[in-house]
């Protein structure tokens, strides 16, 4: 059996606002008399919109009516409506997703743009969907390589590192083209207070009002390039580099092979302007001295499958997953959207007993629904399956207001079971969604779609919701 969904990624970034359409094949990947198991098996990108400045009312809002008119136009030009959309995101990014509006702009987006399509925010999984979109978590599952994808944008750079395919470490830094900003004259407008600390303990003279002339560029250029090697681990680190830090450095643990790059300042690397002030900004100077760094001179660096584009490849073909091998659902409305995930401790027989205290515990934590998120046992025998839903129903059934759903998640193959041993259990009053091969942990947000390939599949959506910071 084969089934298709149409995917949108929407991307509101700190230069930047694009949009992605995407076809999404599924298909059952079980074989002939084995247990079905649904998968996505290719990703088709139908369409990619215009790249606009992303617009603000000011320099501490984003201008959401006019982000709005961007997608609808975006939305008749390609042929779709949201109608048409089965799942996807909205994602801000950089110093848009700072903005005092941010959220409010980007889940007003989100209910606009489909029916499925969920609001992302969050430097982590931004480093993450970037490195997926630009090919870097590609590259290292075909090369058995260690990939670190920089996507350098107008306010952040987003650092992902994947080892055979799968993130392994994520870090954010505030170095990005548009930290510098100028007017027409080639007069500084704007400097990032973040910058300013950076370049004052560097002894680099740079004011609003100055001019951006060539040496003072390429001084700025360069302290912020220092950082982005200190960060790869290809120069000492430096109490610098904590001042540039967002969340957190990498670990640096886990030795990288092969870096790439993406995001708009990517373009300025390996397509230089003979125009320096384009942009009206400090993009290209930065494109340019990362040319000459050591990440072009000492290490293995090597061309993104995407740059500019990244970002929204990722929201609109890596933000999905589906549950499909084995579910079961009933008496809901999907899709959910924004349920908390609450994380219990569920891996082998000896859990079993603590299972109706632990979900109790987790489920009390929330006024409304919650995901019940675990491991699950990996061979349970029909005692065991029926003494797990007798524990977990029991403790819904205590804090699970009426029309509020039950929704138990598990990396472990044995929704299927749990999923009916729970359905007989349940006689009204709230509904249930069982699902699993979906990891999840406490803190996260889950949102699961309508089925699709004829009822055997649901989209889900495992996600961090941070704005500001």
């Amino acid at each position: 059996m084969k089934d298709t969904i149409i995917s949108v990624g929407i991307d509101v970034g700190t230069s930047t606002t694009q949009i992605i359409f995407s076809r999404l094949k599924i298909k059952n990947t079980g074989g002939f008399g084995s247990v079905p198991k649904f998968e996505i098996v290719s990703k088709e990108i139908l369409y990619r919109s215009d790249i606009y400045f992303t617009p603000l009312s000011s320099e501490a809002e984003i201008d959401g009516e006019r982000a709005a008119e961007i997608i609808a136009a975006e939305y008749k030009k390609c042929g779709i409506s949201p109608d048409d959309i089965d799942t996807g995101a909205v994602i801000i990014t950089g110093e848009s997703s700072r903005k005092r509006n941010a959220s409010s702009v980007v889940d007003a987006l989100s209910e606009a743009a489909g029916d499925f399509v969920v609001a992302q925010a969050g430097p982590a999984l931004e480093s993450v969907l970037a490195g997926k979109g630009s090919g870097a978590a590609a590259l290292s599952e075909e090369s058995g390589m260690v990939c670190a994808n920089f996507d350098i944008g107008g306010g952040t750079t987003n650092i992902a590192v994947f080892k055979d395919g799968a993130a392994v470490d994520t870090s954010c830094l505030d170095i990005g083209g548009r930290l510098v900003k100028t007017d027409g004259s080639n007069n500084i407008t704007y400097i990032a207070p973040k910058l300013q600390k950076l370049l004052a303990a560097r002894g680099i003279s740079a004011a609003v009002g100055q001019p951006l002339d060539d040496a003072a560029a390429y001084k700025i250029s360069a302290a912020m390039t220092d950082i982005l090697e200190q960060a790869a681990g290809l120069s000492e680190r430096t109490p610098d580099l904590d001042i540039m830090v967002t969340d957190k450095p990498l670990d640096g643990s886990i030795p990288i092979d092969i870096f790439t790059f993406s995001g708009g300042v990517a373009d300025c690397i390996y397509a230089p302007q003979n125009d320096m002030h384009l942009y009206n900004d400090i993009g290209c100077y930065l494109g340019r001295a990362i040319s000459q760094s050591a990440f072009f001179t000492r290490a293995d660096t090597r061309r993104a499958a995407e740059t500019i584009r990244a970002t929204v490849i990722g929201a609109g073909n890596f933000s999905m997953d589906v549950s499909g091998s084995t579910i079961e659902y009933c008496g809901c409305t999907l899709p959910l959207k924004g349920i908390p995930a609450a994380y219990v401790e569920l891996s082998e027989s000896g859990d079993i007993p603590l299972l109706r205290e632990r979900v109790s515990a987790a489920l009390s934590r929330f006024d409304g629904a919650a995901a019940i998120c675990a491991k699950g046992l990996k061979c349970p025998s029909f005692r065991e399956i029926e003494s797990i839903a007798d524990s977990i129903y029991s403790a819904a059934a205590e804090n699970i207001a009426d029309g509020e759903p039950l929704v138990v998640i598990l990396q472990s193959d044995i929704a299927k079971a749990l999923g009916q041993a729970l359905k007989r259990r349940i006689k009204g009053g709230f509904g249930m969604v069982c699902i699993d091969g979906i990891s999840c942990s406490d803190g996260d947000f889950v949102d699961i779609g309508a089925p699709a390939a004829d009822g055997s599949v649901l989209p889900v959506i495992v996600k961090t919701l941070i704005f500001g910071g």
